[in-house]
């Protein structure tokens, strides 16, 4: 009973299992593309740096907006101190009297309004976030790039996988009705053992390709699962036919990696301003306060909430702060700065010389790619016909088995240069048409 249990079990947990799993159907690499930069758990992350990049530059852009506080503050005098009155006000002419003002505490009250009048370094700290979130924003565009690329590479592995497992197939009924035929004439005696021996071994040749190709497409198509934020038991279906399309044309093979280049230039751009930011330590800064409460005198911890007991104080304040020595830190990040825009420009300035190399050699493979998959596909298909005609000649008796064998290996041959030939012609592709 209890193993009927556990079966049922099994049963309901596979159901659901089932259930569970998705089925997603890909008829082109545009629809690969869409669903992967929309799902794509690391280019949402992408995504959140540039939302927190802004609320950085929110922070960064506050110093233009006043500062409002409200305080209150308790004060006990442990020991007042005395001022100098003229001794006139207390009948004591020509003499200087010490007079205790206040009481032994104190509390204040009130509103502080601070604004920042000159402050070149969150100025140019601003300017730095702002940066930062253009930064951000064509990190997460190289990235899509780079996901458009590699998910069209492994796409159009995938499918070359499927066209190498269709052949396969093809290639297993053509070794087995080979084998079916050597084992027919071993036993007429028209072959020795040794012959049929070889077409065995060719067959399992064959059986072997085909379960290697079956492993690749396994493994391509979770490969695109992975990019494509799918789970392992959901179902791909690629139904895309490939085949040598129309090359691109040279000048649009050679458009440069804008996103790419783009990241040096405004590391280049933040350096500079890193750069002015520093040197702005240098520079004054002005501050506007402005203060309204009031303070209550008492001789004991008294704290009263009547308002003939709160004396107004409100007063407005402007501070001017000039550094003039901060042991020689202000010099040595300013230098720092310089030396990081140097190592900035001449690293963005590399980028695209190397880019312009990089460049030119993807167009020459991808021309030489094409051209290699369209004399292979040639070669491939010759090579198939052949077979055909062959086989045909062989079962009529016109050339003996050695003959076919040594076709049908060359065919093989044909068909793996073939699809080596596409896998490499659609990688070298995928690469220029991600940067659409």
């Amino acid at each position: 009973m209890k193993r009927k249990y556990l079966i049922l079990a099994l049963i309901f947990s596979l159901q659901i299992n089932v259930l569970m799993a998705q089925q997603h159907q890909f008829t082109s690499v545009e629809e690969i593309w869409t669903y992967a930069l929309i799902h794509n758990p690391e280019n949402s992350i992408y995504q959140l740096k540039i939302e927190q990049a802004k609320e950085d530059k929110r922070n960064a852009n506050s110093y233009i907006y006043p500062k409002i506080s409200a305080g209150f503050s308790g004060q006990r005098n442990i020991k007042t101190p005395e001022t100098p009155v003229p001794g006139e006000i207390l009948g004591k002419p020509g003499e200087t009297v010490y007079l205790k003002f206040g009481q032994d505490y104190s509390y204040n009250t009130g509103l502080t309004i601070s604004k920042s009048i000159l402050n070149w370094q969150a100025k140019y700290q601003n300017k730095i976030a702002k940066l930062t979130v253009s930064y951000k924003e064509t990190e997460k565009k190289h990235f899509e790039q780079i996901l458009k690329e590699q998910s069209a590479q492994i796409y159009y592995a995938a499918l070359t996988a499927n066209q190498a497992v269709a052949i396969g197939y093809r290639d297993m009924l053509i070794a087995d009705s080979l084998l079916a035929l050597a084992n027919d004439r071993f036993a007429a005696g028209l072959i020795d053992a040794l012959t049929l021996n070889q077409v065995k071994i060719n067959r399992n040749n064959v059986s072997e390709k085909l379960v290697q190709s079956k492993e690749y497409q396994h493994q391509y198509l979770q490969n695109l699962k992975e990019l494509l934020g799918l789970t392992a038991t959901d179902t791909v279906s690629l139904t895309e036919n490939i085949g040598l399309q129309k090359p691109i044309l040279p000048e649009y093979a050679l458009m440069p990696d804008d996103s790419y280049l783009d990241l040096f230039r405004l590391q280049t751009d933040m350096a500079g301003y890193e750069i002015k930011k520093s040197s702005a330590r240098f520079a004054p800064k002005i501050d506007y306060v402005h203060y309204i409460g009031g303070v209550q005198y008492q001789n004991d911890l008294t704290l009263s909430f009547k308002q003939e007991n709160w004396r107004p104080n409100n007063y407005i304040g402007l501070s001017i702060s000039i550094p003039l020595f901060t042991g020689f830190s202000n010099k040595a990040q300013y230098k720092s700065a310089k030396i990081s825009k140097s190592m900035a420009e001449k690293s963005y300035r590399d980028e695209i010389r190397k880019s312009a190399i990089a460049d030119s050699v993807l167009l020459n493979s991808y021309l030489s790619a094409a051209q290699l998959v369209e004399s292979a596909t040639k070669t491939y298909q010759i090579s198939e016909n052949s077979v055909e005609l062959t086989a045909q000649k062989y079962s009529q008796g016109l050339i003996g088995l050695d003959e076919y064998l040594k076709l049908f290996e060359d065919y093989l041959d044909a068909e793996n240069q073939y699809l080596n030939r596409l896998s490499e012609y659609l990688i070298i592709r995928a690469t220029i048409e991600a940067r659409k």
